[in-house]
């Protein structure tokens, strides 16, 4: 019985084995990375010889898509939250009240001070009619020049109590003024961290919000590349998250490098029919100096696993060769100029 457990046991061992170098594709075929020939009528086969081109040499930096025109709203006094009106992701138009802060008590002291302003002007309706009727009387020479000057007095400490009170006025209502929020321009909500309840103090943040129209890339670029690029030009990007290619404006180009990274920061202006948002990464593609290349055409190349592979016929023989290829299929390693690659082999 122990031996039949052995013998059981140890032919699972050799099927998984066997199993695992099946899936490795030990039994399989290989295609190998030096030339193989193959015998084939090559005459019959559809060819294009690669010859090497002058294209533009291309850089590619990392942007991110921000707004231009944005804005983080915080508290400019504290009180209790009375009032969220918006939630995070809700578009809003310029002067809409997105959230209300406790104002009773400021209300209150606008009132104050308003009866405060009422009183004063009384007052100094009084003093100006008072001064008036003294200066009459000091002109026909019938009161004293101290009792002129007193009224004087009295209508320039009315006048200064005035504005005294003009001025408490204004600073009441403009400290109630702070109880309301309202959205400084068309755009959308992006931070909400406050909810009804909560007391804001001043300085806080209330809320953040962006305008989708005012979206651009920042993009850091080397120094060496600066030389190449000038304002209105366009360039190429990409938003891989998105799956789309744009053509973009260079709208602005920092004239201080980064100190650390001895980098530029540009921005470019786009338009677009996609929704974006920002902090959204993207490729930015300068062209620099041209440079020769060999590229190798699509219907040429054929994959087997991660691997790119073509055929080309040489010396009248059909051989399978494995290649590596880079942006836009320019060729890195495998082939050179004058190479006679098959189009469509993955039917031969």
């Amino acid at each position: 019985m122990k031996n039949n457990k052995w013998l059981i046991g140890g032919l699972l061992f050799a099927l998984l084995i066997l199993l695992f170098l099946y899936m490795a594709g030990v039994f399989t075929p290989k295609l190998p990375t030096e030339l193989q020939s193959v015998q084939r009528n090559v005459m019959t086969l559809e060819t294009v010889t690669l010859e090497a081109v002058e294209l533009p040499a291309v850089r590619e930096f990392a942007g991110r898509v921000v707004a231009n025109q944005r804005a983080s709203i915080g508290a400019r006094l504290t009180a209790t939250v009375a009032e969220v009106l918006v939630d995070v992701g809700d578009e809003v138009k310029q002067g809409d009240v997105l959230l209300r802060l406790e104002s009773d008590d400021l209300d209150a002291r606008v009132q104050q001070t308003e009866q405060a302003l009422s009183s004063a002007q009384a007052r100094l309706n009084i003093a100006r009619k008072e001064y008036a009727r003294m200066k009459e009387l000091f002109n026909k020479k019938l009161i004293p020049v101290s009792q002129y000057d007193q009224a004087d007095s009295a209508l320039k400490s009315a006048y200064a109590d005035f504005n005294q009170q003009k001025a408490a006025v204004v600073e009441a209502e403009t400290t109630f003024g702070f109880s309301v929020i309202t959205a400084p321009f068309d755009g959308v909500i992006t931070q909400k961290p406050v909810n009804q309840g909560d007391i804001a103090t001043a300085g806080m943040l209330l809320l953040s919000m962006y305008n989708p129209e005012s979206l651009l890339i920042e993009v850091n670029v080397s120094e060496s590349v600066l030389p190449k690029i000038a304002l209105g030009e366009m360039l190429s990007v990409t938003l891989p998250s998105y799956k789309i290619a744009l053509l973009t404006q260079i709208n602005e180009i920092t004239p201080a490098a980064d100190s650390g990274s001895r980098s530029y920061l540009i921005r470019l202006g786009f338009k677009t029919d996609k929704t974006l948002y920002p902090g959204s990464y993207a490729k930015v593609m300068v062209e620099t100096d041209t440079d020769k290349v060999l590229k190798v055409p699509v219907e040429a190349i054929y994959q087997v696993g991660q691997l790119d592979y073509v055929r080309i016929i040489k010396e009248g023989k059909l051989q399978t060769r494995l290649i590596q290829v880079g942006e836009d299929y320019r060729v890195r390693k495998g082939l050179v100029e004058g190479d006679v690659v098959v189009l469509n082999p993955g039917e031969i």
